[in-house]
């Protein structure tokens, strides 16, 4: 049964949609110029609202801070519009795993393109599925090449979904960004499921239930993003803020080890205090 709470941030889910579209890439655009693309690419995976202002406060946050590559806005998923594709998008394990292996096809096209330039993934929400996946697909593609890294940010993702095979295509590893205070995260996966069916604990909600070397989780509250930028908004999007972004993402995109050697994370990790 879907609950008035939920029923309302599904609208507000919907309400976020800004932008709409048939191509899967904003191209054309400031942020996608040959220059850019020449230098590295990040692909931006939106959640199951499609473009919205989320994901359009993350390039905001990477534009403000000077990151110099290409920065991309995936779409993926149904292009029904408001509740009904955002349902799709979050219970079609299938259509899930479609859109990593065609995002894999796309990532693997710009290696060919843009030889050792690096490629890095963020993906908000159903977004860090999606990422996941293409990491996964990635690994069984002719001539395609590990990536820098990916970002999951409030992933829709099971907790105890195995990173293994997605770990092998990334040179510096995963930053998983959970919120413990996602409601959204805990409503809406036990009654829908997560992009991969599983119906547990989101790890974007309570980090990944199994250690990796190359898993970074770091927790982070409404409450720190509140005090450190003077607001934070809904829990599912406080990790998308354009001023936490520009703050601590460019010292992990720019480091080529992780985590990074100077001061700078995003969020703390959980049980240890601030760096």
């Amino acid at each position: 049964m879907i609950t008035k709470r939920l029923f309302a941030a599904m609208m507000g889910l919907a309400a976020l949609v800004t932008l709409a579209g048939c191509t899967k890439y904003d191209v054309g655009t400031v942020f996608t110029t040959p220059e850019r693309a020449d230098r590295g690419m990040v692909v931006i995976l939106p959640g199951i609202e499609g473009q919205s202002a989320a994901n359009l406060d993350i390039r905001r946050g990477l534009r403000d801070a000077e990151v110099p590559y290409a920065l991309t806005i995936y779409r993926w998923g149904s292009p029904l519009p408001g509740p009904a594709g955002m349902l799709i998008n979050q219970t079609d394990v299938a259509g899930n795993r479609r859109a990593g292996q065609e995002l894999a096809g796309q990532i693997t096209k710009y290696q060919r393109n843009h030889p050792n330039r690096p490629v890095f993934l963020i993906g908000h929400s159903a977004g860090g599925g999606i990422a996941v996946f293409a990491l996964e697909e990635l690994a069984k593609l002719n001539g395609a090449k590990p990536i820098e890294g990916a970002f999951l940010l409030s992933s829709s993702i099971s907790a105890n979904y195995p990173l293994d095979g997605a770990l092998r295509m990334v040179k510096r590893g995963i930053v998983n960004v959970h919120n413990p205070d996602d409601r959204l995260l805990k409503e809406g996966t036990s009654t829908f499921g997560n992009v991969d069916g599983g119906r547990g604990d989101s790890a974007g909600r309570t980090g990944f239930s199994r250690s990796y070397a190359k898993v970074f989780d770091r927790e982070i509250t409404n409450e720190r993003v509140r005090r450190e930028f003077g607001q934070a908004g809904s829990p599912h999007f406080v990790a998308t803020n354009a001023a936490l972004i520009e703050k601590y993402a460019p010292a992990w995109l720019l480091s080529e080890t992780w985590p990074p050697a100077r001061p700078g994370v995003i969020g703390t990790k959980t049980g240890m205090p601030a760096r």
